[in-house]
């Protein structure tokens, strides 16, 4: 996507705006700053600079602009439009952002400068941000920001507190790339982007981000939201959302001992031949194939780990040898002990001094030639290669010591809920053990992944950000349970949104159990931070870490291995829900049928931790339809095998 070329004109407290001019050629350059003269401060202008040239922000992202100039113009109708016609008439500005002036004050007359400057009015805009802040606060409805056009130059108003501004901001940023476009004729992008529109094509991935960056209310819980304002995605477009929005850790070099379970960064090719010398493959003894059957005359011994080198065959004679020892350059054959007699010992009967060859020899028997397993500069494994045993093998006999793997994600698992206690503590009325966080824990072990125990976050707003702040500063990824459906304590998406900047990418998925199940990333520290938001309920906690947590880090550290899915024979009748269901199953094959027969663990609410006890499958069960309300014994239905399968 080109850059767009903004210029921002920002207000303070203190009756004054800043302008900024951004195009994709410049660099961000002030213009001048009166804000040093009342010894203000100016926060909004550089958030939204900041949101802009960043291409790590949502918005950056989005606009892809650079900021390259900026200006304070105090709050008087004839300044403001001096600059506005300035630049617009330059026709080299596409946007003009203006922050502040929009409010009810005597000298808030941003909205009445840009109208006598503007030529079309853009209403659209306006509404899609006034419409987004009434979300947000009722107060959102004394704003009279104002939107239009200017020969070739694009004029939006934006309100003055940095918050709102970038609110405002991230609402319609999807848009201003087209508006630009047909602003300035530009054809060939119009006609892409209705041609997109008219085959129903995906929304902009960006659309969806920013209209998901709306709050829940944390105010009065009259005004909290009935219905999540969350689309409903299906668990195929879920993952696929996750997949794209995440990027692979860096790699590292570690010694091999430490590589186990890592994936291999880049493709590994031997050092050196294997074997690096001419070896017998049996326990016998190295001979001229040319001499046939007959007594052999035993120079010597070798064994494994000597030089054969300095040895020298004679017709008639040969050398003991062990397996894997190296053999004589001259000798052409090996033959096995089993296939010779002593004839002749030594005096003291300790050494052999003569053997018959009992059957006939082959030129190159029982010898394994240089490079025979492994040549030099061979390719041994191929980067994205997951290390068990047999790779640490194959890369020990080939000469490395270390190797380079993409890193393991740090991870930290924190439980919320206020009545959640710590196992071992006295119970309180109305309280419960924190279960989830051991589950998880362990989940993650089993699948090869260190974890950090990031401990219970009460819903309160402070003690929630406080905890999430302490975990963003030590893991890559966060998962929390809990908090993230419909109660008026579910608190946690808008206090990532409001407090982390961060990106609400999906809240929920059509599935059973699991629907609240929120996906957000954030930029923290400089560093992008994954956060997979889980039902506080056990069962749906355990089911969403397998089918998204997982899937997440594998993603990050490059593993490209999937769940195995197979076809299996309900055992029991099933009523189907509305949404498609994920229930937890003991598969068991036998020797008379084809697929596995899957049993029921018992009652699958959401809340019955022991309805997860010994399942070793989760059975994908579709959505009920007026076709279809329910599956019996003997159906045919996919299921997602879990951890070591029981096969018994």
């Amino acid at each position: 996507m080109q850059k767009q070329n903004f210029l921002l004109r920002m207000r303070n407290h203190y009756s004054v705006s800043n302008i900024f001019v951004v195009d994709q050629e410049h660099n961000c350059y002030l213009v001048s700053d009166s804000c040093a003269l009342y010894n203000a401060e100016d926060k909004s202008g550089p958030e939204i600079e900041d949101c802009i040239n960043n291409d790590k922000t949502e918005i950056g992202k989005i606009l892809k602009g650079n900021v390259y100039c900026k200006n304070i113009v105090p709050d008087d109708v004839h300044k403001i439009k001096k600059n506005l016609k300035s630049w617009s008439d330059s026709r080299e500005v596409d946007v003009i952002l203006t922050i502040g002036g929009t409010g009810f004050s005597k000298r808030d007359v941003t909205p009445e400068a840009t109208k006598q400057v503007i030529q079309k009015e853009a209403p659209g805009m306006t509404i899609a941000m006034l419409t987004s802040s009434l979300k947000i606060t009722p107060m959102a409805m004394l704003s009279r920001a104002v939107c239009g056009i200017r020969d070739k130059t694009l004029i939006i108003n934006l309100p003055g507190s940095p918050k709102a501004a970038k609110e405002c901001l991230s609402v319609i940023a999807p848009a201003i790339t087209h508006a630009v476009d047909l602003v300035r004729d530009n054809k060939q992008k119009i006609k892409g982007v209705h041609e997109n529109i008219q085959n129903n094509s995906a929304v902009d991935d960006s659309l969806q981000t920013c209209q998901h960056k709306t709050s829940l209310y944390l105010g009065n819980i009259v005004d909290r939201y009935r219905e999540s304002p969350y689309p409903m995605i299906s668990v195929e477009e879920a993952l696929q959302i996750i997949h794209k929005c995440t990027e692979t850790l860096k790699p590292k070099s570690v010694v091999i001992e430490k590589s186990y379970g890592r994936i291999l960064d880049c493709d590994v090719y031997s050092k050196y031949d294997l074997p690096p010398f001419r070896a017998s493959i049996k326990d016998g003894y190295a001979i001229l194939a040319s001499d046939g059957k007959g007594s052999r005359k035993v120079l010597s011994g070798i064994k494994a780990g000597d030089i054969a080198t300095a040895i020298k065959l004679q017709p008639g004679t040969c050398v003991r040898v062990n397996t894997g020892a190296p053999i004589p350059d001259d000798a052409t054959a090996v033959i096995q002990v089993e296939d010779t007699k002593l004839l002749k010992g030594t005096s003291d009967n300790t050494e052999e001094e003569e053997i018959e060859i009992m059957t006939e020899i082959k030129h190159g028997q029982d010898i394994r030639p240089i490079g025979c397993d492994i040549k030099k500069g061979e390719l041994i494994l191929k980067a994205g290669t997951k290390l068990g045993a047999i790779e640490l093998g194959l890369l020990s006999a080939c000469g490395y010591t270390e190797v380079s793997v993409i890193d393991f994600p740090k991870v930290g698992v924190l439980s919320t809920g206020d009545e959640l206690q710590y196992p071992g503590t006295l119970l309180m009325p109305g309280h419960i053990y924190d279960s989830n966080k051991i589950t998880l824990l362990s989940i993650l072990k089993e699948n090869g992944f260190d974890s950090m125990d990031m401990g219970i976050a009460q819903d309160e707003e402070a003690i929630m950000i406080n905890k999430i702040e302490h975990a963003l500063k030590q893991v890559d990824v966060l998962i929390t349970s809990g908090s993230v459906s419909m109660g008026d304590r579910d608190m946690l998406k808008p206090i990532l949104q409001h407090h982390f900047d961060a990106t609400i990418h999906f809240g929920r998925v059509n599935m059973k159990p699991g629907k609240p199940t929120t996906f957000a990333t954030c930029l923290y520290q400089n560093r992008t931070k994954y956060l997979l938001c889980l039902p506080g309920n056990p069962v749906s906690a355990t089911v969403t870490m397998h089918l998204f947590v997982l899937p997440l880090l594998k993603l990050l550290c490059k593993d490209s291995s999937t769940p195995t899915i197979v076809k299996t024979k309900l055992m029991a009748s099933y009523n189907l829900d509305p949404r498609p269901e994920y229930a937890r199953a003991i598969l068991q094959w036998n020797n008379t049928d084809i697929l596995p027969l899957a049993y029921s663990t018992g009652n699958q609410i959401s809340s019955k931790l022991l309805s997860c006890k010994n399942a070793n499958a989760l059975l994908i069960l579709p959505g009920r339809t007026a076709e279809t309300s329910e599956l019996h014994q003997g159906d045919i239905v996919q299921a997602m095998l879990l951890g070591l399968t029981n096969c018994a």
